[in-house]
C-alpha cells in the first residue's frame, strides 16, 4: 500500500504531521546510523510504559526538503491569490 493510498483510507482529518527534527531532544550518531531522541503529545507515556498499545502508531516518513518546501510554498501562494 502506498502511503497516499493509506492516509486516504485513514481520512486526512485522523492524520496530524509533526516535524520530527523540530522537536528533537538530541541527536547522536551511532554505530548503526543516527539517533534522534524527541518529544511528542501525540501520545502519552502511561500507554507504553502499562505494556498495553497505544491509541495511534507513529510512522516515520522522510521527504526532500526541497519538494516539501515548494509544495508549501505553492499552496500558500494558491491561498493568496483566492483571498484576493
Amino acid at each position: 500500500m502506498k502511503m497516499s493510498e493509506l492516509i486516504l483510507a485513514v481520512g486526512d482529518e485522523n492524520v496530524v504531521f509533526q516535524n520530527l527534527l523540530n522537536d528533537a531532544h538530541s541527536i547522536d550518531k551511532t554505530k548503526h546510523g543516527t539517533k534522534i531522541t524527541f518529544y511528542t503529545d501525540a501520545i502519552q507515556a502511561e500507554e507504553l510504559l502499562g505494556g498495553g498499545q497505544t491509541k495511534k502508531i507513529g510512522l516515520v516518513v522522510w521527504l526532500p526538503r526541497d519538494r516539501v518546501d515548494a509544495a508549501i510554498a505553492k499552496q500558500a501562494d494558491c491561498k493568496s491569490r483566492s483571498a484576493t
